[in-house]
């Protein structure tokens, strides 16, 4: 009986997974939000079944788009049905919202390099230089346009675009990163709203000012620090890993640095207004994002909360 409840089950999430892919792959605008949605039926699968049928799930589901023809529907499947059944384990599991977003983002991130490295030993397709040439040659055509038109100082701007193309080419990694980020976040969002709807319990997100990160993180940023002292060749395998890590990094230590600004207008009872204020000016004003990311690192070595909680 219980094996019969799984196919069935199993049946009806793939119908819905194929639905989803086929309107991903060919219905405009719509497509992004069922492109969200396809972890969905693998997350509720897996949450009311266990994480074993959940796998077996995911292999009937590449089946299914190998079945529909095209590659791109097998690179769509995998990791909306891997990262859904990742997030229905941590359901099941009753982990908090934190927790299933960073397991979303390294199994995104996961299937971002598999894609990235198949596309390059497979189809001998590099991305990143193909975007690299598409966007000098747009440059290219932007600079004989505008020396045309008797524009002056065309040139120094190809030499500033070449310079800054170098530089998001090292930044490859970082960007990897926070693009599975962001995808796992929105992916969270829209499959919790619909499991919610299901009346299946999923833990709250805990407040942002509550967002502690380890002391350790200093550590390695210290080591960071050091290693970029070195002043390591531009290109070399320890530039690109210096630079992205310090990026990284940076990231971390502001995002921090916003906990404690929201945490400190918590406990002084200052308007919600005020920190979101903050947030949104600090992308704006470079330095007020450099502060923030010194309060980050002041929190996390001193404990700030701590001190600020014993002088209520």
């Amino acid at each position: 009986m219980k094996e019969t409840k799984h196919i069935t089950e199993g049946a009806i999430m793939l119908g819905i997974f194929a639905l989803l892919l086929l309107m991903t792959l060919f219905v405009p605008f719509i497509g992004i939000l069922s492109f969200l949605a396809m972890a969905v039926p693998f997350v509720i699968y897996t949450v009311r079944n266990g994480w074993k049928p959940g796998i077996w799930l995911i292999v009937l589901a590449a089946i299914l788009s190998v079945l529909l023809g095209t590659p791109i529907a097998l690179m769509l499947s995998i990791p909306a049905s891997t990262v859904g059944v990742i997030i229905g384990y941590c359901i099941a599991k009753k982990l908090n919202r934190y927790a299933i977003l960073g397991a979303a983002t390294g199994v995104y991130l996961l299937n971002y390099i598999l894609a990235y490295v198949l596309v390059i030993v497979v189809f001998n397709i590099n991305f990143v230089d193909l975007l690299d040439e598409m966007m000098r040659e747009s440059m290219e055509m932007s600079v004989s346009i505008a020396t045309a038109l008797g524009q002056q100082n065309a040139d120094e701007a190809m030499e500033a675009f070449d310079s800054a193309l170098s530089f998001t080419n090292y930044l490859l990694p970082f960007l990897l990163v926070m693009t599975a980020f962001v995808h796992a976040f929105f992916t969270q969002l829209f499959a919790i709203f619909i499991v919610k709807r299901l009346r299946i319990e999923v833990s709250p997100f805990p407040p942002f000012r509550e967002i502690m990160l380890p002391r350790s993180l200093l550590w390695y940023f210290v080591a960071v620090v050091l290693l970029s002292l070195s002043q390591p060749a531009e290109g070399s395998t320890l530039y690109i890993v210096v630079l992205n890590l310090t990026f990284v990094l940076s990231f971390l230590l502001a995002l921090q640095g916003f906990s404690f600004v929201f945490f400190f207008c918590y406990e002084k009872k200052i308007p919600k207004a005020l920190p979101i204020m903050i947030l949104i000016f600090s992308f704006l004003i470079p330095q007020l994002l450099y502060i923030i990311r010194m309060i980050g690192i002041v929190d996390i070595g001193f404990s700030l909360r701590e001190i600020i909680k014993r002088k209520k």
